[in-house]
């Protein structure tokens, strides 16, 4: 499925939505970044009965090995959901979080 979204990101099909943008202005994550963590991440979890469309969350590193996660669904392009860095109080470590999603 990585090969899929990646695919999308490198001839650019997708968009970001008015919320991941939102948290990109706040977090300070740029665009470059974001297209790197899909290019080079790993999904670290699917949710493939989320509508309207599959979603992913995908880790990559960025910013000298900082985790970075970007929550993507998948349909005829990439929807770019959030975005958003390790938070300590929500994850073990950045493969494992403390409780899961529902």
């Amino acid at each position: 499925m990585i090969e899929q979204i990646q695919q999308k990101i490198i001839h650019s099909k997708y968009r970001i939505t008015k919320h991941a943008q939102n948290r990109c202005d706040t977090r300070e994550i740029t665009l470059q970044e974001i297209k790197h963590v899909i290019l080079t991440g790993e999904i670290i979890e699917s949710y493939l009965h989320d509508k309207p469309y599959p979603t992913y969350l995908i880790l990559g590193y960025v910013r000298y090995h900082r985790p970075l996660y970007v929550l993507c669904g998948l349909s005829e392009i990439v929807h770019i959901i959030t975005v958003h860095w390790l938070d300590p109080e929500k994850w073990l470590d950045p493969k494992t979080r403390r409780e899961k999603r529902p």
